[in-house]
């Protein structure tokens, strides 16, 4: 029951921020925007996200201690993981590397807090 009220928060976090984006990115394309309701409206989509924040934790709140051992794990691999990684590129770019756009940093600590969340799981079993 636990996991179904997660992904149901979750699954319904995700549609909302698909439905704001979409209509944040359909109306930012208007020509006669004042700069502040662009900036308002480019940012709507976060607001969403703040929900699936908000999920995240309560799933987290509702684990047993060895799930939430894992989860810390986890998240301290991604956490300095993608600050190792990303630091390191920004040395890189100092030399010639391609700009290393923002936008990718979340794919890079996701990935990382899954496979922290494998290694635990394996670990543990």
């Amino acid at each position: 029951m636990k996991n179904f009220r997660y992904l149901l928060e979750i699954s319904l976090s995700l549609v909302l921020y698909l439905i704001v984006l979409t209509f944040s990115l359909n109306y930012l394309k208007k020509d006669n925007l004042d700069h502040t309701v662009q900036i308002i409206i480019c940012l709507l989509p976060v607001l969403p996200c703040i929900f699936t924040v908000m999920s995240v934790i309560r799933l987290i709140n509702r684990l047993d201690e060895l799930q939430r051992q894992i989860q810390l794990n986890a998240l301290a691999f991604a956490f300095t993981g993608t600050a190792l990684a990303t630091f390191s590129y920004g040395f890189l770019e100092n030399i010639g590397f391609p700009h290393f756009p923002i936008f990718m940093i979340w794919p890079i600590m996701a990935t990382l807090w899954g496979m922290g969340v494998a290694f635990g799981i394996w670990r543990y079993r």
